[in-house]
């Protein structure tokens, strides 16, 4: 075990003496999450680690969205027991990993173990799809009323597409964007328009009147850049659907657990404020946004100094997290 620590340190992952606001969430983790890491996925977890701890994937600094700030280190490890430095921005309480994987390692991680990293126990394609479907349905009784009759849709990594059907058959046009080769082929499949890239393939081509951007803002390198370019893709009219994992609401879907919510695919973590001010950066308005998170957002005036102040807050439910599963433990001894 201190053999692993100390390549981690050597390789840049972590740092050596620094201080741990939870200090459970140090590298190597003790034991596995059971429900995380199982037969399935583990020979993908292994080589993602060994491939950090054997140099193919190198560290690169990943500085915050909203300039220099006082900042502390979370953690040292995420759920899969991948060594990635986690830290906290005091006053914006943005939380991001820093340092993160550079663009090479980055690409070979979504070709080669992204789907195995993170594919649940029981995994088909059509429950793949299924579950996009029913993701689809929920936005689309969410934002249909906004819609124009027979409205252009486009989903930004879309996967095997799913989430259009239910837009598609309500007699929207819907078109798709992923990386992943094998899902695209399989929408294609189902007669849905599925492109290999990202939103950067629609330029110059006809505006759209819904853009959804499902669980992917928390992936890209630049949220801010990334947004402006989805902006330059909607409608004057246009709706941007964003939905991202919400820092300040753990207790509904990682049962409260930070290790649970914590996991390598994600180089930002956001409030309803801080992705609030990413996407005023961006030129995008917010017309809604809980800390879901999911957000509603239409184009307007970019404003490049806008800010966020969470960072008390994001501390707070931190040690309140830590706290509740710390008595929780005592209870059950």
């Amino acid at each position: 075990m201190r053999g692993l620590r100390s390549k981690a340190i050597e390789r840049g992952w972590i740092g050596e003496g620094e201080p741990l606001l939870v200090g459970r969430l140090a590298f190597p983790l003790e034991a596995d999450l059971p429900d995380v890491v199982h037969e399935f996925n583990r020979p993908a977890r292994d080589a993602v680690v060994a491939e950090a701890l054997e140099g193919m994937a190198a560290p690169q600094a990943n500085p915050s969205l909203f300039g220099p700030e006082p900042q502390v280190v979370v953690a040292e490890v995420e759920r899969y027991g991948i060594p990635l430095r986690t830290v906290l921005g005091m006053e914006s309480g943005l939380m991001r990993s820093d340092p993160y994987y550079d663009a090479q390692y980055l690409s070979h991680f979504y070709r080669r173990h992204y789907r195995n990293l993170y594919r649940p126990k029981r995994f088909s394609h059509s429950w793949f799809l299924s579950e996009q479907i029913r993701s689809g349905q929920r936005i689309l009784e969410r934002v249909g009323s906004k819609l124009p009759r027979s409205g252009r849709v486009l989903d930004v990594g879309c996967g095997m597409g799913g989430m259009l059907i239910p837009f598609k058959f309500d007699g929207c046009e819907v078109a798709g964007c992923d990386y992943g080769e094998e899902y695209a082929d399989r929408g294609r499949s189902l007669g849905l328009e599925i492109r290999i890239g990202g939103p950067e393939l629609f330029r110059g081509e006809e505006p759209f009147d819904l853009i959804i951007l499902s669980h992917v803002l928390e992936h890209t390198s630049d949220p801010v850049h990334f947004l402006r370019e989805v902006a330059g893709l909607l409608k004057p009219t246009g709706i941007c659907y964003i939905e991202v994992p919400g820092l300040l609401n753990l207790d509904k879907w990682y049962n409260g657990n930070l290790l649970e919510y914590l996991q390598n695919a994600h180089r930002w973590h956001f409030t309803a404020g801080t992705l609030g001010a990413v996407a005023n950066r961006a030129g995008l308005r917010i017309l809604e946004c809980d800390q879901t998170i999911v957000c509603l957002a239409q184009v307007g005036s970019a404003d490049e100094m806008a800010m966020a102040n969470d960072g008390a807050d994001v501390l707070g439910e931190i040690r309140r997290l830590e706290g509740a599963l710390a008595a929780k433990g005592a209870s059950r001894n």
